[in-house]
């Protein structure tokens, strides 16, 4: 089974979140590699201009939702954290 959704955002905003998550899908698959009893998901991460998509595998429907709820966590958590930001600089 496989779930995508991609984000749009101005290109400096989905550039940092892609960035921000790239090494938790990194970190992730690197773990599940060597556990296979522990594998839930796979997941896949890709930036293309203004838009961030990510594709998640899983066995079945309730790993598979819960690794999409975990992945927009982080992109959404991400994402506020670079509004913060910009708040504070401006």
């Amino acid at each position: 089974m496989k779930i995508e959704f991609e984000l749009e955002e101005e290109e400096a905003i989905i550039k940092t979140v892609y960035e921000s998550i790239k090494e938790e899908r990194e970190d992730k698959n690197k773990l599940e590699d060597t556990d296979s009893d522990k594998k839930r998901s796979f997941v896949a991460v890709a930036l293309k201009g203004t838009k961030l998509s990510v594709c998640i595998r899983g066995d079945d429907i309730v790993k598979l939702r819960a690794a999409a709820n975990t992945w927009l966590r982080l992109s959404k958590i991400a994402e506020e954290m670079v509004e913060v930001v910009r708040e504070r600089e401006s």
